[in-house]
């Protein structure tokens, strides 16, 4: 009788990544106050904050799509986060209003910025490993990739990727589903 060959299981264990200095990594990021949901992003994304006052309305859009801003000899379309997420108008823009200007983080060459509409002024803030903290997603939020406290302030960290993808959609005309059921 042949005995049946053996297989050894691989056993994986978590690592921690540190740097050379012994430290666990950190990354510098900003908390995004929005019209409504405060944002953490890496400070990577940003490229800039402009008025809102060279904002071009744009027709048969849905509503969180509020037009395109003119950047660098480009044409960059704005949105509303909140508005987006939450299916709820954005009300009244203020002639005080900015827009923070993000990479999109995409391969795309038809929208590789994004204007998004801001709330406040982005504050710095350093995240460590240990001071980010996942309080769930319970309504599976469209454009959010996670929910997290930080510094003892709740954040969204966005998901970058889906959020170009409705963006570019509504943009061009031909718009994906826009909200989850529930």
């Amino acid at each position: 009788m042949a005995a049946e060959p053996r297989t050894r299981k691989k056993v994986t264990t978590k690592k921690k990544v540190m740097r050379r200095s012994g430290k666990s990594p950190e990354i510098r990021c900003l908390l995004i106050p929005t019209d409504g949901e405060t944002l953490v992003l890496p400070l990577s994304t940003m490229s800039e904050v402009v008025d809102i006052t060279q904002l071009q309305s744009a027709d048969d859009t849905p509503p969180w799509l509020l037009g395109q801003v003119e950047w660098e000899s480009r044409q960059v379309p704005v949105f509303s986060f909140s508005a987006l997420i939450n299916g709820r108008d954005v009300g009244e823009l203020s002639s005080k209003s900015k827009i923070i200007i993000l990479k999109s983080l995409s391969e795309s060459a038809r929208v590789p910025y994004l204007g998004l509409l801001l709330g406040g002024v982005p504050r710095p803030v350093t995240v460590k490993e240990d001071s980010l903290v996942a309080t769930g997603d319970e309504k599976k939020s469209l454009g959010v990739y996670r929910r997290v406290t930080i510094e003892e302030q709740d954040a969204i960290v966005p998901d970058l990727d889906r959020l170009t993808h409705l963006v570019t959609h509504a943009t061009l005309g031909a718009l994906p589903i826009t909200q989850l059921d529930a």
